[in-house]
């Protein structure tokens, strides 16, 4: 698997990221393709400014998420880690997303983000501020971009 490192400091610097790859001929490495890759981003902020109602969350996962929230938005996010069955279905499309309608979504969740405050309390991490929801979902594109390259 060729996962390339990357570090956004800001939602914005992995917004820019996610734009150039939607411009860009590319190929991933894992699996799934780049339209899946931005709209799993764009469903995660949305749930974040609660514009989307959030997955069933397992018990042992709301014990044991805010435990490890900390850790995760100090990053770096590992692959490899597999959600359960329900909140993969509400996290990614199975079919394809074209990369054109997924990087709008993307962009509009991110502008919603951008102009909020106060945050809903995350359903698996608990209480974050708005700073530490930035730094998790910066984690979450720096995991998942990791995976799409730049065509040979």
């Amino acid at each position: 698997m060729n996962h390339r490192s990357l570090h956004f400091d800001t939602l914005k610097e992995a917004m820019a990221e996610a734009e150039r790859l939607a411009v860009t001929p590319v190929q991933t490495t894992g699996n799934y393709t780049l339209g899946q890759i931005l709209d799993h981003l764009a469903r995660t902020i949305r749930m974040a400014t609660g514009d989307a109602p959030p997955p069933k969350v397992p018990l042992l996962l709301r014990l044991v998420g805010p435990l490890i929230g900390g850790r995760i938005v100090k990053g770096p996010a590992k692959p490899g880690f597999k959600l359960p069955a329900g909140m993969q279905a509400y996290f990614w499309s199975k079919e394809d997303v074209p990369v054109e309608k997924a990087i709008e979504e993307l962009r509009a969740a991110h502008q919603r983000f951008a102009t909020m405050v106060e945050l809903p309390r995350n359903p698996m991490f608990g209480s974050l501020s708005h700073e530490q929801t930035e730094q998790l979902q910066c984690r979450h594109f720096e995991l998942h971009l990791g995976f799409v390259n730049d065509a040979a």
